[in-house]
């Protein structure tokens, strides 16, 4: 009866996760929500070589949602593409070495899942380092599945492991995704394609812009950027503002509108996540503004910054 409820949790996680990227369109959602699908299967039919084929498919999946998550939350690794190919490494091991030698073909599935775990804890996100921490521990439990399968209790603690995750997982790219309406209008002010600063911005700009701003406003497309308040978002929540402003660009595009959008207190958003963070998080920003003919428009000055970091900036405003 408890690996019924358990597959059933897991089911209701795929459906939720491929839900979920159909709202926000998030590339990584779907690679997690067949992870959770593949595991699930063996708790309906609890044979030790469906939980071979589950957990290899598992550990498949993971690896690839733990990739494109790193890279959707801005935090990938160096080599992170050439990383996507040791991804097939579980579902070869289980073609070659189960049944045969299945105690090497579970400590090589065991393994698969731990080092992707591994790879979120060194993106040092705390979201996905809590995400690699469980998954680290799920690899554990998962090794000592397959030498004592019959075993109840590390068949529990397994699970009990898997449902954590998954939770924790659909959580952290709720709160990371942005699920609304935009109201799509013109800017009259020629501003050219990239990123651009500005120590102050006409009101016509902000009129028909999308606005990040430490001042709070009653507008569709104006986003109050504080710490305070569940009204607003977070400064350290840079993936939502970039799923935001992505959407945004993508929306004015389609009604024929040329899409700006006003990031107001860079100083405050250096100093919540650090100049490097904010500097790559920005770098994504105009590669996007670029692919959609937008304009990143940084209100305030430089003065703020040290001369290395200023030479940064400046680089990449050119």
């Amino acid at each position: 009866m408890i690996e019924l409820i358990f597959g059933a949790a897991f089911l209701v996680s795929y459906v939720l996760l491929f839900y979920n990227y159909h709202l926000t369109g998030r590339k990584a959602l779907v690679y997690y929500a067949l992870a959770w699908f593949s595991l699930s299967i063996h708790f309906f039919v609890p044979r030790e070589s469906i939980y071979a084929v589950g957990l290899a498919f598992f550990a498949f999946f993971i690896w690839l949602g733990n990739i494109r998550a790193s890279d959707e939350l801005l935090c990938s690794l160096r080599y992170s593409r050439e990383l996507r190919y040791f991804s097939v490494i579980p579902v070869a091991g289980l073609i070659f070495l189960f049944p045969e030698h299945s105690l090497v073909s579970f400590t090589v599935l065991s393994a698969s899942v731990m080092f992707s775990g591994i790879y979120l804890v060194l993106t040092k996100n705390s979201d996905l380092k809590l995400m690699g921490l469980l998954e680290i521990l799920f690899a554990a439990t998962s090794f000592l599945r397959g030498y004592y399968f019959s075993n109840s209790y590390v068949g529990l603690v397994e699970a009990l492991l898997a449902f954590v995750l998954s939770y924790v997982s659909i959580k952290t790219f709720l709160d990371s995704s942005f699920i609304g309406e935009f109201e799509v209008m013109d800017v009259k002010t020629e501003l050219k394609p990239g990123v651009v600063m500005l120590e102050s911005v006409p009101e016509d700009i902000f009129e028909g812009a999308l606005v990040f701003s430490r001042q709070r406003r009653e507008s569709p497309n104006w986003f109050w950027i504080t710490k305070v308040s569940d009204g607003g978002i977070s400064p350290t929540n840079l993936p939502k503002i970039l799923d935001i402003a992505v959407k945004f660009m993508k929306r004015a595009n389609e009604h024929g509108k040329r899409p700006v959008i006003v990031m107001d207190g860079l100083e405050y958003l250096i100093l919540e996540n650090g100049f490097p963070t904010v500097i790559k998080f920005l770098t994504t920003m105009r590669d996007y503004a670029l692919l959609h003919n937008a304009t990143i428009v940084v209100v305030g000055d430089d003065s703020f910054l040290d001369e290395r970091e200023r030479r940064i900036l400046h680089k990449l405003l050119e």
